[in-house]
């Protein structure tokens, strides 16, 4: 497991910077997730998203491990959005233990390639990391823009399952993904 120092330490990319989420976030991150549009493609937060929701999301986050860590995607020092690895001892498929990658991103912020970029330095990170061999991930069916990021970093479709998603009270179908450390290795700038 990556030490404090190293869970903490931000992530550069060409234009972002990905930081530990901070008790200031929570306005800014209540702006961004009380949007319908990105909420819904979520299976935890509740609906109506609220502003203590925000700040009870942001206790919950600020932990030292690499694998606990949310970090808040900014760009120009501006929150567009949140990105994390949790360690699971299994995902949602029982595919096996290791880690999760979640995300999301604001909708102004959409179609521009962020979520893509953002992706590949925490996974550079959790490669890096020694976390394993294999990431998770995955999205509801009827978000292809979450899919198709996963496909640009090198995720495989792994099986689908039917997923409760808390915001829209029901389950829909989920596809599973999985990443390998040598397909991502063999697409790393």
């Amino acid at each position: 497991m990556a030490s404090l120092d190293t869970a903490h330490a931000p992530i550069r990319t060409e234009r972002l910077l990905l930081r530990p989420l901070r008790t200031s976030d929570a306005e800014p991150l209540f702006a961004l997730f009380a949007d319908w549009e990105v909420i819904r493609q979520l299976n935890t937060p509740p609906w109506p998203y609220a502003l203590a929701d925000a700040h009870s999301f942001i206790s919950e986050h600020l932990d030292g491990e690499l694998g606990r860590t949310t970090f808040a995607i900014t760009l120009e020092d501006v929150l567009i959005g949140g990105i994390d690895v949790r360690m699971n001892p299994a995902n949602h498929s029982q595919r096996g233990a290791g880690p999760n990658l979640g995300y999301w991103l604001g909708r102004p912020h959409w179609g521009r390639g962020y979520m893509t970029e953002a992706a590949r330095g925490l996974l550079g990170r959790v490669f890096d990391a020694g976390l394993g061999d294999v990431v998770y991930s995955g999205a509801f069916a009827d978000n292809a823009a979450s899919l198709r990021v996963q496909e640009k970093l090198g995720f495989e479709r792994d099986g689908e399952i039917m997923l409760y998603a808390r915001p829209r009270d029901a389950k829909f179908p989920h596809v599973n993904t999985v990443l390998t450390r040598a397909k991502f290795e063999g697409r790393r700038p």
